[in-house]
């Protein structure tokens, strides 16, 4: 009986290791997970335990919900720890109101001497007539950029 249960315990021993043996390796788990993530520009992945955790900036949620999808179905992953962000929306553009572009943007054309430009609001959007030297339009474009109007739309005769 002593013989047949070291047997036993030694069959059970073997067949431990040979199962912990074929278990994947982290590194083999992680090299999966970087080929199956490849498509999510930003997310990066590392494993431990066979525990996946991912991290990065993604565009929307939809692209984190299918990159944590995606890594749950390697091979060899226990769970899925997802740290990865969305970036807040960009903040809305402010358009100044009309009379307050108004206001600015001819007091930036007297600010540069430019007698011959005028301005005219509507909507928020800068119209520019009358007459400018090419080298003096770069510098009210600036300022009036400065501004933030809708659009600035154009018409001055360059001299």
């Amino acid at each position: 009986m002593n013989r047949i249960s070291r047997l036993l315990w030694a069959l059970f021993l073997v067949g431990l290791v040979a199962f912990t043996g074929c278990k994947p390796k982290d590194a083999d788990i992680e090299k999966s997970l970087a080929t199956a993530l490849g498509a999510y520009p930003g997310v990066q992945v590392s494993v431990k335990d066979g525990i996946a955790t991912l991290n990065g900036e993604v565009a929307d949620e939809a692209t984190r919900s299918a990159a944590e999808t995606a890594a749950k179905g390697v091979k060899g992953v226990k769970s899925v720890s997802s740290n990865l962000t969305i970036p807040p929306p960009p903040a809305p553009v402010v358009i100044n109101p009309d009379t307050t572009l108004q206001e600015t943007a001819n007091a930036a054309i007297s600010s540069l001497s430019l007698s011959k430009v005028q301005a005219a609001v509507q909507d928020g959007v800068i119209t520019l007539t009358g007459e400018i030297k090419k080298a003096d339009l770069q510098g009210l474009m600036v300022k009036l950029n400065e501004l933030k109007p809708k659009k600035i739309e154009n018409k001055l005769t360059i001299k």
